[in-house]
């Protein structure tokens, strides 16, 4: 039942991406949060170790929820952006703790903190400035510990050493970067099908890397 839920999942997927680009938003509704519920569904039938199998689901299963919280969002720092911030904050650790239960790689993890090394110092100082300017420094304080999470799943993401779960590390940390400067720096061309598209992308790499390295 794993590849037939992956393949549904891949082909809500693209229908999002079309619903976002076309502005369907109606459609949108139903597959973005339609593509999640799936790979939740996969991982839950998957063969994944069982020490792993419970972060992973409820890492899915969180984003879920941050999906449903982003788009109930009126595009402000209102209740339902915060819900959705705080429930990929703790998807954000689940994937922490399966990607360490996998086993890190010394150099793989050092790789993984230069590339986000790299993103970080490109993006991170205005985001928090415009954060701090949009809902003051307190809310400044919150988005920068999420990026601190965000950053540490990405290195060990690509700590990890498994090629397929490394880019879907990176892939989150570009997606989770573009809706910061969307929301808190300026617009992105074509920002909300490449946040989408990278973070669908990025959901099915960690998923499938972790079943195929566990």
């Amino acid at each position: 039942m794993t590849v037939p839920l992956l393949i549904a999942a891949a082909v809500a997927a693209v229908g999002d991406w079309l619903a976002v680009q076309f502005r369907l938003y109606r459609i949108e509704y139903v597959l973005k949060p339609t593509v999640l519920a799936l790979l939740v569904a996969a991982a839950a039938v998957s063969d994944l170790d069982h020490d792993l199998k419970p972060w992973v689901i409820a890492a899915l299963a969180l984003g879920l929820v941050g999906d449903i919280g982003l788009m109930l969002s009126d595009g402000h720092t209102d209740r339902p952006f915060i819900a959705g911030l705080a429930a990929f904050l703790l998807g954000h650790i689940a994937y922490i703790i399966a990607f360490t239960k996998l086993g890190l790689r010394g150099l793989d993890v050092l790789a993984g903190g230069l590339i986000v090394a790299g993103i970080a110092g490109l993006t991170v100082p205005a985001v928090l400035r415009g954060a701090a300017r949009s809902a003051g420094r307190e809310f400044a304080l919150i988005v920068a510990g999420y990026a601190g999470v965000l950053a540490c799943m990405t290195v060990l993401g690509v700590g990890t050493g498994c090629i397929a779960v490394a880019f879907g590390a990176v892939l989150f940390l570009i997606s989770d970067t573009l809706i910061a400067r969307e929301r808190f720096v300026t617009a992105v061309p074509a920002g909300r099908l490449l946040i989408i598209v990278t973070y669908h992308v990025a959901q099915f790499l960690i998923l499938v890397g972790l079943i195929r390295a566990s």
